[in-house]
């Protein structure tokens, strides 16, 4: 997408319809974390989470106005079908992520050690490990509480970084189309001008996001914080 040269008309639907594709598949049938069952996708851990936040960084990258003229269709159609994808995807992740999970962890790993057959008394357990279904276990529970972490971070580090300036180039001084596809991705009323702080920011761009009593107050509010008060 970021070569040189025109993108062809079938290269432009070859293009679009991997992204439709790959936003849509399914996420790993990974087993819950006090399974016993092995993990069925050998030295794969994230790769249906990093291939979900690679569409949302297409998107962000991808000329509208280009491809729009190759596909013969108005721009703006383009617009809000990237919006709906890259929506659709935070949405998928969010619902995924346990945020409280974290808390009962160590308890988890603390259970299954105990239960090993040879370590009765709980003591650390070496790496020669006999018991299949005990070692499935831990797997499981590391594999869980690490897809868990990666849910949030790549939503919070990546895709929302990605999503919220796409919507500010695609939808200038039309705040409700941005807050639109803010609730279709999963967030809050609440929710929608935090977001927009820790991505865009206040500015000059984003200054329409901020209309309104609540955006007024939400500033002032901010306007505080930055201050120390």
């Amino acid at each position: 997408m970021r070569r040189h040269g025109t993108m062809t008309r079938e290269e432009a639907c070859d293009m679009l319809w991997s992204l439709y594709l790959i936003s849509g598949a399914p996420m790993y049938e990974a087993p819950d974390y006090d399974s016993v069952q092995p993990w069925p996708y050998k030295d794969e851990r994230d790769n249906d989470i990093a291939a979900k936040s690679r569409v949302i960084s297409a998107l962000s990258i991808i000329d509208t106005k280009q491809i729009s003229r190759n596909l013969g269709i108005h721009e703006q159609r383009l617009k809000h079908l990237h919006a709906a994808y890259a929506a659709a995807i935070i949405k998928r992740l969010k619902s995924l992520h346990l945020p409280d999970f974290g808390k009962k962890e160590t308890a988890l790993k603390d259970e299954i050690i105990r239960s090993h057959p040879a370590n009765p008394d709980g003591n650390v357990i070496g790496s020669d490990i006999k018991d299949y279904e005990w070692t499935h276990r831990w797997n499981n529970l590391v594999t869980f509480s690490s897809r868990n972490s990666m849910y949030h971070s790549y939503v919070s580090k990546i895709m929302e970084k990605r999503f919220i300036p796409m919507l500010v180039k695609y939808f200038p001084d039309q705040a409700g189309e941005v807050v639109k596809y803010i609730r279709k991705a999963g967030y809050g009323d609440g929710e929608v001008l935090d977001l927009i702080d820790r991505t865009a920011g206040y500015n000059s761009n984003t200054a329409y996001l901020y209309q309104g009593k609540s955006g007024e107050e939400h500033r002032k509010k901010l306007q505080r914080k930055q201050s120390g008060e």
